[in-house]
């Protein structure tokens, strides 16, 4: 199986650094991009390429929902996995409307993330438990 290529649009540098070395050196995957906000993530030529995007809800310039609604109707096939901080303020129902597979929380995005990403892989939905409806 060829490694999967992912996005990973967040405003914080250290995690976007942090998370992609997670993903390309513990768990074997091409990050081929990363992006700070999800207008810079829109003017990518690497969405078509892309099996996965892993986007922050809560950016500057454009938050990830709107990036994500625009994204999916240029590329329906996209699988975008939610990555956040405010679990208090996610509600499943927003992001299952807005075309969110799954969401991981920062506070354990580390034993969370093989696991979405897996699902989200076999045509499931992976959300956590504490993500409100």
């Amino acid at each position: 199986m060829d490694k999967l290529n992912i996005i990973v649009v967040d405003d914080h540098a250290t995690f976007r650094d942090g998370i992609s070395f997670y993903l390309e050196e513990i768990l074997g995957y091409n990050v081929i991009a990363q992006y700070s906000n999800g207008k810079e993530f829109l003017e990518s030529k690497l969405i078509p390429v892309a099996d996965f995007i892993l986007m922050d809800i809560q950016m500057p310039v454009m938050n990830g929902f709107e990036a994500i609604k625009k994204a999916l109707w240029k590329h329906p096939y996209i699988k975008v996995i939610a990555i956040t901080n405010y679990s208090h303020n996610t509600h499943l129902r927003e992001l299952i409307l807005n075309g969110f597979k799954g969401c991981v929380l920062k506070d354990n995005v580390y034993e969370n993330l093989k696991t979405a990403i897996a699902d989200v892989s076999k045509g499931k939905v992976h959300f956590n438990d504490n993500i409100n409806f």
